[in-house]
């Protein structure tokens, strides 16, 4: 059987590899020599929900993770399951299936990896997006002089193109000289998360008159389940190559640093990702292991929707990269399969849910947080609409006899929504329960969106459409299209799969595919890609 390795590449999109993959080398040889075609993904195409799919083979209802946020009875909605935790899953991925019968499994990164609830001696899980702790997960500025940063001081003096920057290292102060417009090396800090002292690492770049710091990753203890090989992953690669898990989308957003430096930092990503992912592989034993790049999805969600040929070459960047990524990785395995979790589609405009439920006086704010007490319903993401009701949310304030009117009342805001420029009904397909919906469930569930439009589940905004703003904002999307974002793509090749032929699948069919290579049955909806595999298998 030999060893499989699975490749996700996060947002790899079907029509753009179609499009890209005479230049890009190490695709292009799967593609003559191996098995490649459209992966379809499940409903709705976002990242947490389809590696939930991916991973276990079933659907989103059977295996638990059916939206970002997940509601569940006797909890109140301001508290839902997160779908970044395996907590959240009730079945079992494939790494459980295989590590129960003694194939040493290793993961570098799934949302649902971490905590590790299965406890099994030849199974290592890793999830460095763990290593950003929130409020405390994005770049800063320090400018001249003394600035305090996560209760620790930052002092900067600028001179001529260059500046001193004294920074809180993990004994004391220290000093770094930084050239203007250089990114500095990976550096050590100890700051303050949490009301929690920690070591982190992090890099920094001398602009003008201030100087930008990129979100530092922590030494946690948090983002694997193998303290020993934490350790050594920190000290041989975080604090060599730093630890940037993606692009710095906020700091571009923010206009803190441009363009270019934003490419910058989405190559400080690939470096740590790569570097992460063959340290791992090449130095511990495994049968069946799983790594990500996420570089494609970074780009396509800025740059995709801005029709101009440097936008386009920043996105076929990122397939460049994810090509260099397998190239890297092709000859660490017997077998390599390659996916991604769904695909793009570009928006000129989001919409933001939480607005409207708010303009409608059924969400209430209080200081830009929402004031729970007198909240009736709230947009968690995912197309799921929640009603704050009595004797299912915990602290729930709307009762039974509400409900069907308060739904119906909701139903027609949403069914009325149209843009004000173009008179665009917003919503294609809605579908409201007529009784409160049960766990993970939505009591109203947006399944269609019109070509064009994004969905938001941030509180604040003015408006409740806004338009997309080029090199600030996402300019494309996936989840609520069913059209080109739900176009991913799968490549096999290996001793136990058969040449140069094209497939079709779904998200759901490549674990049962892989665990048949093991001879090791699942339990899913999806199916054994029989012919994909060599006969015998």
């Amino acid at each position: 059987m030999g060893k499989v390795l699975l490749v996700v590449l996060d947002g790899a999109s079907f029509h753009l590899l179609k499009e890209f993959k005479d230049d890009l080398r190490s695709f292009s040889t799967i593609i003559k020599e191996g098995i490649w075609g459209n992966l379809k993904s499940v409903f709705p195409s976002i990242t947490p929900v389809a590696l939930a799919a991916l991973f276990s083979g079933k659907e989103p209802e059977h295996n638990g993770i059916t939206g970002p946020k997940i509601f569940i009875k006797n909890k109140p909605l301001y508290k839902p399951l997160s779908a970044f935790s395996s907590t959240s899953l009730i079945d079992e991925p494939i790494w459980v299936y295989l590590s129960k019968k003694g194939y040493k499994t290793i993961v570098l990164s799934s949302p649902q990896s971490l905590p590790d609830k299965w406890k099994m001696n030849n199974l290592i899980l890793f999830d460095p997006y763990k290593s950003k702790m929130k409020g405390c997960d994005q770049g800063f500025l320090i400018k001249d002089g003394d600035n305090m940063i996560m209760e620790k001081n930052w002092k900067l003096s600028i001179g001529d193109n260059k500046g001193i920057l004294r920074y809180p290292g993990e004994e004391g102060e220290e000093e770094i000289i930084l050239q203007k417009y250089v990114w500095s090396d990976p550096i050590k800090i100890k700051t303050v998360c949490k009301r929690k002292e920690l070591i982190g690492v992090t890099k920094a770049l001398l602009k003008e008159n201030y100087v930008y710091v990129l979100p530092p990753g922590f030494k946690n203890e948090e983002w694997s389940n193998d303290k020993n090989i934490e350790e050594d992953v920190w000290n041989n690669v975080s604090l060599k190559n730093g630890m940037i898990l993606d692009g710095d989308y906020h700091g571009l957003s923010n206009g803190l640093i441009n363009l270019k430096e934003y490419m910058e930092t989405v190559n400080f990503a690939f470096s740590f990702f790569s570097n992460y992912s063959l340290y791992i592989l090449k130095k511990y034993e495994w049968d069946f292991a799983i790594t990500y790049l996420p570089l494609i999805d970074n780009l396509q969600h800025l740059l995709y929707g801005i029709d101009n040929e440097e936008a386009k070459e920043s996105v076929k960047k990122g397939y460049s990269l994810s090509d260099d990524f397998i190239s890297y990785h092709m000859n660490l395995g017997d077998n390599i399969v390659i996916c991604s979790d769904h695909g793009i589609s570009k928006v000129q405009k989001r919409v933001y849910i939480n607005k409207l439920l708010e303009k409608i006086n059924l969400l209430k704010l209080n200081e830009d947080r929402i004031d729970w007490k007198h909240t009736k319903a709230f947009y968690g993401g995912g197309g799921i609409i929640r009603v704050n009701l009595m004797n299912r949310e915990r602290y729930g304030i709307v009762n039974k006899k509400e409900f069907p009117k308060l739904i119906r009342y909701i139903m027609r805001n949403l069914e009325m929504l149209e843009d004000p420029e173009n008179h665009v009904r917003i919503f294609t397909s809605i579908y409201a329960n007529e009784m409160p919906a049960d766990d993970r469930k939505g009591d109203i569930a947006i399944m269609g969106v019109s070509k064009g439009y994004s969905l938001s589940s941030v509180i604040g905004n003015t408006d409740i459409i806004e338009s997309v703003i080029p090199y600030r904002t996402s300019t494309a999307d996936h989840g609520y299209y069913k059209a080109e974002d739900m176009e991913g793509i799968i490549l096999m090749q290996g001793k136990n799969f058969r040449k140069g032929q094209s497939i079709n699948c779904r998200i759901i069919d490549v674990a049962p595919t892989i665990s048949k290579i093991f001879n090791v049955d699942m339990r899913v909806d999806g199916r054994v890609l029989t012919e994909a595999l060599i006969q015998g298998i």
